[in-house]
Formats: structure tokens, sequence, C-alpha cells
């Protein structure tokens, strides 16, 4: 992992899109007999009343607690009665409300500053990008400096792919990528990627054998964790036996699970891949869940990028929802005019109603991973960006997840894969003070993720109100 400037607690001086919201929003969350706010610096101390928590530690809710923040992290916690909220500080009501860490999407795609901002109103304060560039860089930096309100990011670099087979170079879209051919291609890329600072490396479908293993040599060198997809020539053996950081959209598993006898087989192109999956075989999924977990790999399913994989009833369905109305026109393209992109330049409306037939075996495959306790976490690939997540979780809790389950996904296990410490994705003393405030128990609804009341982003308050205005300027 390359090193970044420190993660500073925010301060007036720091914050200057907080300060601003903050001055004009944060007074009706202030418990009565309190002064109207002026700034999140300065208030020594936050102090969130007879709220209760959820401090995934555990399976569990703690009722009727005081929580105090002060220099970004939770100084203190526990039952109202007990603990003493000091002069001066700033005093939220949360009756009937409950918190939770900040939420993470472990994949995401953006490299444009306005994005920041949604991202933070709609709860989520850390970001995996899966390809990034320069730009993705500054905002990561500006971040950490506190010059920028944003999530914390942590990016790779441009993705690494290799040449495409020539019969389906028309269905593979190699544009923008770092094309390696050999293990000298591979390392070269690496040394280069890690030079300019990125977080991670990540590999695509068509990287050759011995570019992979170039790749994932210098990375181990370089201590630069390699990430993505399960480029053919290597298999899932191969990437678990390399100990890849992470597979996304369980890529890989496919080739083992179809009989050799199926009539629909896995190839290059994602529309083989996709229809394949309803010949998976589940008497072969808890081995390879076993033998993920044994690898100590991560699995980022992306469930939330389905959508795109399904016929236009209900793409249409999901267009009219208010979800959706938060897309640019650009992004609603991607799923209106899904079959002018390459990748998706093969499929046939029927396959639409074809693809939907094998999400319950990847289903199955994610409960298995849980079940035998091989690490998941929840990532998004898909707009909205902040809003997909949400539907993420509910998406996990649909593939058969408990709430508690899809909720660690999002916060105490991206905690623990990029080694933020003791506390990170938990609401305990010592956490940093990433967190959300609901208006609905998260473990009885994962729905209520979505029932944002406010947000604390490095100890800085933002209400319902300033979150709006984040929104606007996202937009």
């Amino acid at each position: 992992m390359t090193t970044r400037p420190p993660l500073l607690p925010f301060s007036s001086s720091s914050l200057p899109l907080i300060t601003l919201l903050v001055i004009g929003s944060m007074v009706s969350a202030c418990a009565e007999g309190d002064g109207p706010p002026t700034s999140p610096g300065e208030h020594a101390t936050l102090a969130l009343e007879f709220v209760s928590v959820v401090p995934m530690d555990g399976e569990r809710v703690l009722p009727d607690m005081t929580v105090l923040i002060g220099d970004g992290r939770v100084v203190a916690m526990g039952p109202a009665d007990d603990v003493a909220v000091p002069e001066g500080a700033l005093r939220v009501n949360g009756r009937g409300r409950f918190l939770i860490p900040g939420l993470n999407d472990m994949h995401v795609h953006f490299q444009e500053e306005h994005a920041l901002g949604r991202f933070i109103a709609t709860g989520v304060t850390g970001v995996r990008v899966l390809w990034g560039g320069q730009s993705t860089l500054d905002l990561r930096d500006g971040i950490a400096r506190g010059e920028l309100t944003g999530p914390d990011i942590y990016t790779a670099g441009t993705i690494i792919e290799g040449p495409p087979p020539p019969e389906l170079a028309a269905v593979i879209d190699t544009a923008g990528r770092v094309i390696v051919r050999d293990s000298t291609d591979g390392a070269r890329a690496v040394r280069e990627q890690h030079a300019a600072g990125y977080d991670f490396i990540k590999v695509y479908n068509n990287v050759p054998a011995s570019a992979y293993g170039g790749i994932v040599a210098e990375a181990r060198s370089l201590g630069i964790p390699v990430a993505g997809h399960v480029p053919f020539e290597v298999g899932l053996d191969g990437a678990l036996a390399a100990g890849q950081a992470s597979i996304e959209h369980l890529r890989g598993y496919i080739w083992h699970l179809v009989p050799a006898d199926a009539a629909r087989q896995p190839g290059a192109d994602l529309r083989s891949r996709t229809l394949a999956w309803a010949d998976g075989d589940l008497s072969r999924i808890r081995e390879l869940a076993q033998r993920t977990r044994d690898a100590g790999v991560w699995s980022v399913p992306t469930l939330a990028v389905r959508m795109i994989l399904k016929p236009d009833r209900l793409v249409e369905a999901y267009l009219a929802t208010e979800e959706a109305s938060h897309m640019t026109e650009g992004m609603r393209a991607f799923y209106t005019e899904r079959m002018s992109i390459p990748w998706m330049s093969n499929f046939t409306p029927e396959d639409f109603e074809g693809a939907m037939d094998g999400f319950a075996v990847a289903d199955s495959l994610i409960r298995a991973l849980v079940g035998v306790g091989a690490p998941l976490m929840a990532g998004t690939d898909t707009p909205p960006l902040g809003y997909a997540l949400h539907r993420e979780l509910e998406e996990l809790v649909g593939a058969g997840l408990s709430p508690y389950q899809a909720l660690e996904a999002a916060t105490v296990n991206p905690a623990v894969f990029l080694a933020r410490g003791p506390g990170a994705g938990m609401v305990v003393e010592g956490s940093p003070a990433d967190l959300v405030l609901l208006d609905g128990n998260p473990l009885e609804d994962i729905g209520n993720t979505r029932r944002i009341a406010g947000v604390i982003r490095r100890g800085g308050w933002l209400d319902r109100a300033a979150l709006d205005v984040m929104l606007g300027e996202g937009s």
C-alpha cells in the first residue's frame, strides 16, 4: 500500500464546504436549550444523545446511548444517563434514531470532483476506485489534506489488460487500458503505477498468464495489492494461488461450476459467461468457497450491476424509480443504450430473460462464501453514485445474507481489507468519527440505510438540510 498523507480531523480552517453548510443548517438537530451553532470547528465535542448504536462489533443494538466525538474520533460512549456532556458541546438529539459506521463502496468508477458530495450525502465515507487516473489521485490527496470534502479514496490506476482474441475484438473493449503481453510488460506497468502513487493494481480478463505472473511478482516486491478480474489464462486456481487481493463480480468461478456437457459454456465474451451461470452445478459451490477462504481472497460481487442484464421491462421500471432520478443523462444512457456498448453488443432481448436464470446460482455462491467465512465486501460498479450502494446492500440481503452480514460488507469488512486499524468500520470508543445517523434500524430492514438523518465526517456534523445541499451540488 502506498503511503498517503494522514487523515486529519476537520477544523474550521480545513472545511470550506462543510463550514458553509453547517452554519445554516445544523440548528434543527441541536437539543433544546442550545444556542445556534456556528461551525463544527468551534465545538470541542459533538454529542449524540439517546441514540441507538449499531456498533458492528457483533450483531446487536445498544439503545439510549450518548456518543461523544472529538478530534475526529469517538472519545466516549455509554448509557445516556451515565455519560456527561461537556459544556459547549454541539448536542444532537438521537432519540428514535440509529447510529452506524460510515458506509464504503468498494467498487466505483468516477473522476469528477462534483461526485464527492453525493457520496457523503448518501452516507458513503469511503470508496475504492477500480480505474483511476491523475484526477483521482488529486481528489484522494485533496481529501486527505482536508482541502476537499469527500469520502476516503483508495484507487487503482488504469486497468491492465491483454490483447483480446481477434474473433471477439468487436465485443471486448480495450480502449484506454494498459495492454500487456508478457511478464516484462506486466512488471513495467506495475512499477509505473506504483511510482505514480496508486493504492492497487487492477487486472482484467485477457491478461496473458505470463504477464499476470510478472504483475503479481512485481506487485509483491513493491507491496502493492493486485485486484480485479480473473484473467482467462490464469483462471480461478491461478488467482487464488497468487493471493489476488480481491476478485470482482464473482469472476472465474463460472468455469468451475458449469459441467463440460452443459449446453451453455462460458467463453471470453460477457454474453456467454452471463448465460452459462444458469447451468452452474450447485454441488460444486461449497468446495470453491472453502478454497477462496483458505486463500484469503476477498470477493466483491457487485450485484447492483445486474440491472444492466435484466429484461427491458425491469430496466424501464427501475429508471422510473426515485433512485434512478439521480442519474445524469449520461448515466441513464448506460441502461437505455446498453446494446451499443461493445461488450454488450452481441446480447439479444431474449438473452436478458435468460440472464436472470443464473442469478440464483450466483446467490448460492455468495451465501456459501459468507457461510464458510470467506471475506466479502460491498461494491456497485454502477450508477447512480452513492445511491447504488444502498441497492447493493438490498441485493445482498435478497441473495440470502442477513441485514447484519450485508452491513458488515460495507463497514467493518472494508476496514479490515484496507488495514485501517482498531475501531475502523465500527462505532466503539476510539473509532474514526465517520458515522451515519439513520431514522430506522438497518438490522430490521436493510432499506433503512437510505433513511439518512445526518452524517458525521471526521467529526464534522452534517444534518439532512446540509446533505440536501450537497446532493444538489453533486447532480
